[in-house]
């Protein structure tokens, strides 16, 4: 598995960005895929940048012999939307940085091999997108995700989110941002997995959970509760679980998670 981190000018933000990659090295059988390699978006959490998964989390370990590209860009405490005051992250999240990854790598062109995925702020950006944007993601992916923008806003009082979601909230209020009222939106043949989880400790359980609640009779959603907190000892656990869920049919064929496919401190 290769690292590397990746500046560009985005078009959708007028201005230079970076983005840490995961990319599988042809070694280990043989992490060439004739139909490209399955790719993750991976969206970090409020107040933090592209490297937190890669410093807090055992990814790399986890990845390194699965043929899946993981593509980790940093969005500031945008939520991952087109703010109100104008910086378009959904664009560049959910259309620039997909056309950046088909041009420059061998990835498959099938949404089911696309998942968008994250933690808290990320979660919420993952599911967003993901929903709004169901032609180039086939797949989400949520880790405790700070789904009821009201309750993050009192949680997270150091980010302004009227610059984010305008006066009252506007923005996610008036539907296409709302998760709750997303999941409804979706044409039943344009729905995505899900995976979701939340552990026992965290504030965001409940939401969480209203949000399963709320999808669990019409989307093909995989959920993992189990004791934790909000933080990466639980997270580490569940991510393997995701990698389970997202690359059965690899692991079937051959690959397999990190060393041994199991054992992580």
């Amino acid at each position: 598995m290769a690292w590397a981190t990746i500046s560009f000018r985005s078009e959708s933000l007028n201005m230079p960005v970076e983005a840490e990659v995961l990319i599988p090295q042809p070694g280990y059988k043989s992490l060439i895929q004739e139909d490209g390699y399955k790719v993750i978006i991976l969206l970090h959490g409020a107040n933090n940048d592209r490297s937190e998964w890669l410093l807090k989390s055992q990814i790399f370990d986890m990845v390194k012999e699965l043929p899946v590209l993981v593509f980790m860009p940093s969005g500031k405490n945008s939520f991952y939307v087109n703010t109100w005051n104008g910086y378009n992250y959904m664009d560049y999240i959910s259309k620039e940085i997909p056309q950046f990854i088909t041009t420059h790598f061998r990835v498959s062109d099938k949404k089911e091999d696309w998942l968008i995925a994250g933690e808290s702020m990320g979660g919420y950006g993952a599911v967003v997108n993901g929903l709004n944007h169901t032609d180039t993601f086939g797949n989400i992916a949520e880790f405790s995700g700070a789904l009821g923008i009201a309750d993050a806003a009192e949680h997270l009082t150091m980010i302004r989110m009227e610059n984010v979601f305008g006066p009252g909230l506007k923005l996610f209020e008036d539907g296409r941002l709302n998760p709750f009222r997303l999941v409804e939106q979706v044409k039943e043949e344009d729905r995505p997995r899900i995976f979701m989880c939340c552990g026992s400790e965290d504030r965001l359980l409940e939401v969480n959970q209203r949000f399963y609640e709320a999808i669990k009779d019409s989307y093909d959603v995989t959920v993992k509760w189990g004791k934790g907190a909000h933080e990466y000892q639980y997270w580490n656990e569940r991510l393997k679980d995701m990698f389970v869920w997202f690359c059965e049919d690899d692991m079937k064929n051959g690959f397999f998670m990190g060393r041994d496919g199991n054992d992580f401190c």
